[in-house]
C-alpha cells in the first residue's frame, strides 16, 4: 500500500517502474487477490500515462477479470475509467464512452452507510476523477455545456476533499475548454489559477509543465508571443528530459503555432513534422490531425502548394467528428448547387466566346476595306483577345476542378461519418441490451442491429472507393454474409453452403433496401431453417439476360406450412420485406422445396447501374 501510495503521489513517472515491480513482487507472494488486483490496476495506470496504450489494456483487463470474483469498487472503478481514457486515446470513442458510464455505475452502487472515513474519501476521489473524465470526453466532441458542469462538479469534488494539486488539474482542463471555446481571455485567467494551485499542492513537475503548455495556448491567442513562447520552451524542456512523448507531441504543436503566427515557417515545419512523426508512434490521432492542418497552412505560406496539398487530404482524412442530417444535407445541396452552376458558367462562357467571335468576324468584314496596317492591327488585337479568352478559361476551369475535389473529399468524408452514426447506433443498442432480461427484447435489438449493419457496410465500401454512388456487389454481400454468420454462430464449414454472387456495380438507392432485405431473409433462415450441425444454405445473386436483378435465400428447414399467406403473417420482419419489394418494384414468392425458398426478381431496369 505504501508503494503503490509513492508511485501515485509522482504521477506514475517512468522512474517509479522498480517500486510498481517491487509492489508486485509482494502481492503475488501475499496472494491475495484485492491486492493483485490493485497492483495490476497500477501497472495499467502506469503505462496509460507512459503512453503504451496496448501495455495499459492488457493490464487493466487483467484487473477487470480478477475484480469480477471478487468485491473491490473503487480498484474496479479506477481500471474502468482508465481503460476510458486509452480508448479516447486511440480514437475508440463509442468505447470509451461505454467504459465512463460503467465506471459512473459502478461507483453509483457503493454503499456510503457502511464505508469508513477513508473510504469515502477514496469514493470522493473518484466521483472527482470520473467527473473530470466525463468532462474530458463531453470536451473532446465539443458538447461544451455538458463539459462545462462536469467540470464544476469535480472541481467541487476537489475543494471538499482540500486537494489544491487536483482542483488545479481540474482546473487546467477547464482552461482548455475555454481555449477551445475561443475565450483566450477566460482561459488565460483560469489556467493562471490553476498553474498557483498545483504549486501550491507540489503537483508532479510534469503538470506543471502541462500548465506552461495551455498557458502558452492561451497567450498564442491573445498575441503575446514572447511571453508563449518562453512558457511553451519551459514546459517542452521537462518532456525532452523526462522523455515523455505525449508531452513533446503537445508542445511542439503549440510552439509550432507561434512561429507560424510570427512568420518563421521553417522552425514551424519542423516542429509540425516532428510532431506528426511522434504522433502517429503513440497513436494520437487528434495531435496528427492538427499538426497535418498546420503543416498544410505553413507550406502553403512557403509556397510549396504540394505539400500543402498532401497534408490538406490527410487532415480532412484524420478528421472523426460526427455530422447530423442537417450536416449531410447541407454537403449534399452544396455540390449539387456546385455542379449547377458549373454547367451555368460552362454555358455563359460558351456564349460569350461565340458572341465575341461573331462581332470579330464582322468587324474584321468592314474593316477588310481599310488599308494594311489597320488591318494587321486588328489581326493582332484579335490574337491577344484570343490569348487573354483561353487564360480566364483555362484558370476558371483549374478552380472548377480544385473545387470538384474538395466536394468528392467531403461526400466521401459524409459516407465516413454516417457509418461512424450507425455504429455508434448499434453500439448504443449493445450496451442497452446488456441490462434487458427479456429474451424477445434482445432478439429486436440484435434484428436492429444487423439491419444497422447492413446499411453500414454500404457506406463504408462508399467511402473506402472512387465510385461515389454505387457499390461492387460481391463484397457488399459477402461482408453482409460474414457479419450474420458471426451473430447467429454460424460456422460455414460445419453446413453445406451454395453461395453465387455475380460481381457488378450496384446503385446505392437500389443497395440499401436490398441490403436489409438480403438481412431479413438470411436472419430469418439462420433463426429457422437452417441446423448449426446438420444444415443446407443458398444464397444467389446475379443479373438474368434480361437484365433483371435476381436474389434467392433457401435452407432445408421445416418451411412454412401448407396454408402459408405471407401477407397475413404479422411478423415486422415480413411486412419490411414486403414494403421494401414494392418500393423497388420487385415481384416476391415463397415456396417450399425440401425447405424454405424466397426468390426476389427486380425488372425495372432504371435501377441498375454499370
Amino acid at each position: 500500500s505504501m508503494l503503490n501510495k509513492m508511485v501515485s503521489k509522482q504521477r506514475f513517472a517512468k522512474n517509479t517502474y522498480p517500486l510498481l515491480k517491487l509492489a508486485g513482487q509482494i502481492a503475488q507472494k501475499s496472494r491475495d487477490k484485492k491486492l493483485i488486483a490493485g497492483n495490476y490496476r497500477n501497472f495499467g495506470i502506469y503505462y496509460f500515462y507512459n503512453s503504451q496504450l496496448d501495455s495499459a489494456t492488457y493490464y487493466l483487463l487483467k484487473t477487470k477479470k480478477i475484480v469480477s470474483n471478487i468485491y473491490a469498487p473503487f480498484i474496479e472503478a479506477d481500471a474502468t475509467m482508465t481503460l476510458g481514457g486509452v480508448n479516447k486515446r486511440k480514437g475508440n470513442i463509442t468505447k470509451a464512452i461505454s467504459c465512463f458510464l460503467e465506471a459512473k455505475d459502478i461507483l453509483a452502487r457503493v454503499d456510503t452507510l457502511g464505508l469508513s472515513s477513508n473510504q469515502k474519501e477514496t469514493l470522493l476521489g473518484q466521483r472527482m476523477q470520473l467527473f473530470n473524465s466525463l468532462a474530458n470526453f463531453y470536451n473532446s466532441i465539443e458538447d461544451y455545456k455538458q463539459a462545462f458542469d462536469n467540470y464544476e462538479q469535480a472541481y467541487e469534488y476537489a475543494m471538499l476533499l482540500h486537494e489544491p494539486k487536483f482542483a488545479g488539474v481540474i482546473l487546467s482542463n477547464k482552461g482548455d475548454l475555454l481555449l477551445k471555446m475561443e475565450k483566450y481571455l477566460d482561459a488565460l485567467q483560469v489556467l493562471q489559477q490553476s498553474k498557483t494551485l498545483k504549486i501550491e499542492g507540489h503537483a508532479h513537475a510534469s503538470s506543471v509543465a502541462s500548465s506552461n503548455r495551455n498557458i502558452a495556448e492561451a497567450q498564442l491567442h491573445i498575441k503575446m508571443y514572447d511571453d508563449a513562447l518562453k512558457n511553451i520552451n519551459n514546459a517542452l524542456d521537462y518532456y525532452m528530459k523526462s522523455k515523455m512523448v505525449s508531452g513533446q507531441v503537445t508542445a511542439l504543436l503549440v510552439r509550432g503555432q507561434i512561429y507560424l503566427s510570427t512568420g518563421k515557417f521553417k522552425p514551424a515545419i519542423e516542429d509540425f513534422i516532428t510532431t506528426q512523426t511522434l504522433a502517429t508512434q503513440i497513436g494520437m490521432l487528434e495531435e496528427q490531425r492538427d499538426a497535418a492542418y498546420y503543416l498544410s497552412k505553413a507550406y502553403e505560406a512557403t509556397g510549396d502548394f504540394h505539400n500543402a496539398l498532401i497534408n490538406h487530404k490527410l487532415f480532412v482524412k484524420l478528421k472523426d467528428s460526427i455530422f447530423n442530417k442537417k450536416n449531410i444535407k447541407k454537403i449534399t445541396r452544396l455540390e449539387m448547387q456546385y455542379r449547377f452552376d458549373k454547367e451555368n458558367e460552362m454555358q455563359k462562357l460558351k456564349n460569350a466566346n461565340i458572341e465575341r467571335q461573331n462581332k470579330l468576324t464582322i468587324r474584321m468584314l468592314i474593316l477588310g476595306m481599310l488599308s494594311f496596317i489597320l488591318i494587321s492591327g486588328l489581326l493582332y488585337r484579335l490574337y491577344y483577345l484570343r490569348k487573354k479568352s483561353n487564360l480566364q478559361l483555362k484558370e476558371k476551369n483549374a478552380k472548377i476542378s480544385e473545387t470538384l475535389a474538395v466536394n468528392e473529399t467531403l461526400l466521401k468524408e459524409t459516407h465516413h461519418r454516417v457509418k461512424n452514426n450507425l455504429q455508434i447506433i448499434s453500439s448504443l443498442l449493445n450496451m442497452q441490451s446488456k441490462f434487458m432480461k427479456d429474451s424477445v427484447s434482445k432478439e429486436a435489438i440484435k434484428d436492429s442491429q444487423n439491419r444497422l449493419k447492413s446499411m453500414s457496410l454500404i457506406h463504408q465500401q462508399l467511402y473506402q472507393k472512387e465510385e461515389l454512388t454505387s457499390i461492387e456487389t460481391k463484397a457488399y454481400f459477402n461482408k453482409l454474409l460474414e457479419s450474420l454468420y458471426a451473430s447467429y454462430g454460424i460456422q460455414p464449414d460445419k453446413i453445406r453452403m451454395d453461395i453465387n454472387i455475380e460481381s457488378f456495380m450496384l446503385d446505392v438507392d437500389t443497395a440499401i433496401p436490398l441490403g436489409l432485405i438480403v438481412n431479413e431473409l438470411v436472419s430469418n433462415a439462420f433463426k429457422h431453417g437452417v441446423n448449426k450441425e446438420t444444415g443446407k444454405f443458398g444464397f444467389i445473386f446475379k443479373k438474368l439476360p434480361d437484365n433483371k436483378l435476381f436474389l434467392q435465400v433457401s435452407d432445408n428447414g421445416p418451411g412454412f406450412e401448407k396454408d402459408f399467406d405471407p401477407m397475413k403473417i404479422k411478423s415486422y420482419g415480413l411486412k419490411l420485406i414486403h414494403i421494401l419489394s414494392q418500393k423497388l418494384k420487385a415481384d416476391l414468392s415463397f415456396k417450399n422445396n425440401k425447405g424454405l425458398v424466397v426468390t426476389l426478381i427486380i425488372s425495372d431496369n432504371k435501377i441498375n447501374k454499370q
